[in-house]
């Protein structure tokens, strides 16, 4: 028997001959693509775009309000960001509400949720709903 028979491989070397001598490069290849791929997606738009202050989201909105056919002087404020599309845009989600008196907790006179581009400060959507929005 000769003696090459006995004697084991030379290992691969390098970092691409490891690699490529690995049983499940395909996967690992894989995996790593799909993480480069949601990385570049994701993270840029994840922590930027929020360049107008919530109180500039505020006034804007209540301008647009003002503005509107249905206007109304509201009782209540809230505002979010929320990230829409993609990859996400971020939005400042204005909501004013005057509360029915007589009504459950979810219950509204008037309300209108006015969504303000956080990057730019424009309006994207409006909606206003008179009496009996819920």
């Amino acid at each position: 028997m000769p003696e090459d028979e006995l004697m084991p491989p030379d290992p691969p070397k390098g970092l691409k001959g490891r690699l490529n001598a690995m049983p499940g490069r395909p996967l690992l290849l894989i995996a790593v693509g799909v993480i480069l791929a949601i990385l570049l997606v994701f993270a840029p738009g994840s922590c930027s775009g929020v360049d107008i202050e919530e109180t500039q989201a505020i006034a804007t909105a209540r301008a647009e309000l003002d503005a509107h056919p249905d206007a109304f002087t509201p009782d209540k404020t809230e505002t979010k960001v929320l990230r829409q599309g993609f990859p996400p845009t971020a939005y400042w989600v204005v909501v004013f509400t005057v509360r029915d008196p007589e009504g459950d907790t979810e219950d509204f006179l008037h309300h209108a949720a006015i969504w303000v581009h956080a990057g730019t400060g424009e309006i994207r959507e409006v909606q206003v709903s008179g009496t009996g929005g819920g």
